[in-house]
């Protein structure tokens, strides 16, 4: 059943990607500095600049996840560190120093 939702919804959203470009069909004058415009049909367009973006987002996400990895193996490196400490305090003899007796 689910798997035939699915399959309806992409037909759905193929048939609606089809209705866009048939709609949009002009040509759209783009004009990047001076000169003379490229000229592109509107559904061309409109996959340039979806692609565009999808690039971006993945650029930007890809710079956070490369952020994030590094404080994520800095702050393991420094729990080891910290780890290794309190093993290294654990170990530590008691000195006889410390007297306990009944009125404490």
């Amino acid at each position: 059943m689910f798997r035939l939702l699915k399959i309806l919804f992409f037909l759905a959203f193929l048939a609606g990607t089809f209705f866009l470009f048939d709609r949009n069909s002009e040509p759209i004058n783009i004009y990047f500095f001076k000169g003379d415009p490229i000229v592109a049909p509107g559904y061309l367009v409109i996959i340039i600049f979806v692609m565009i973006g999808v690039l971006l987002g993945y650029i930007i996400s890809l710079r956070n996840l490369i952020s994030y990895r590094s404080e994520m193996s800095s702050l393991i490196k420094k729990n080891k560190e910290i780890s290794d400490e309190l093993d290294s305090l654990r170990n530590v003899a008691v000195g006889e120093e410390f007297n306990f007796n009944d009125k404490e």
